[in-house]
């Protein structure tokens, strides 16, 4: 049976992987703590205020994204949260697969996230839609 602070962090999680799809950026402001960081998977390092003008301005954008934890640890105030996760991104629907670390801190009573690091380790292109039977093909007369 897990702890309360892994099924707090869990939901933490999942939150914050919900708002970031939909670019909820009050929900994202009130789980990033002012100081946050991410290490992101364009190799570049972005503060929170940089990060949510780039989902703002619609830079950043997934169409869906999938995560897996695979490991969660409490240092006192701090968890290391460890997994995988998947994101579909647009105009043509690439797959890209990442192994990801967030950091948790406590204030105040409340989890908030003060560091992500993100990296790419394989991507696909997007699934071809199936052909229906007779598409383009030319009739005989």
């Amino acid at each position: 049976m897990s702890s309360s602070w892994e099924q707090d962090i869990r939901a933490r999680e999942e939150e914050n992987r919900v708002a970031f799809l939909v670019a909820d950026l009050a929900t994202l402001d009130r789980l990033w703590t002012d100081d946050f960081l991410v290490n992101s998977p364009a190799n570049l390092v972005n503060e929170k205020r940089r990060t949510m003008a780039l989902l703002e301005a619609g830079r950043i954008r997934h169409t869906s994204l999938e995560s897996e934890i695979e490991r969660m640890v409490r240092h006192g105030d701090v968890v290391v949260v460890m997994g995988s996760d998947r994101v579909v991104d647009p105009p043509d629907g690439t797959v890209t697969h990442r192994r990801f670390t967030n950091l948790w801190r406590l204030e105040g009573g409340a989890w908030r996230c003060f560091a992500r690091h993100a990296s790419a380790i394989r991507q696909e292109p997007a699934p071809r839609a199936p052909v229906a039977a007779g598409a383009g093909a030319k009739s005989a007369r």
